[in-house]
């Protein structure tokens, strides 16, 4: 029986305040999306416990795995950091792991 490809990973740099990959501008804007809405709830949290901005956050699904992470520079909008997605349920550790060894 054939076995499918695993699905590309996408990885996606953070810089300067702007989103880049070599993806497709599609999942670069659904990247940013996600990028967003996980660093706002992260932000929610951290301010309610009053342990301030998250470094890292990720969202899994069934079909899907976004992760972020910054650098240790800061966690605002202009801090460089790195990101990632996969069309598939992806361990944490090895993407979180992939992710903070990008070239930046």
């Amino acid at each position: 029986m054939p076995v499918a490809p695993p699905p590309p990973l996408s990885l996606f740099t953070l810089k300067n305040g702007i989103i880049e990959s070599a993806a497709s501008q599609n999942l670069v804007d659904a990247f940013a999306a996600d990028f967003q809405g996980l660093h706002h709830f992260g932000s929610k949290i951290g301010a309610a416990l009053d342990l301030g901005e998250p470094w890292t956050g990720t969202l899994q699904e069934e079909d899907l795995t976004v992760n972020y992470a910054y650098f240790g520079e800061g966690t605002g909008p202009q801090d460089p950091g790195a990101g990632a997605m996969i069309g598939k349920r992806a361990l944490i550790y090895e993407l979180l792991t992939q992710v903070t060894t990008q070239e930046v």
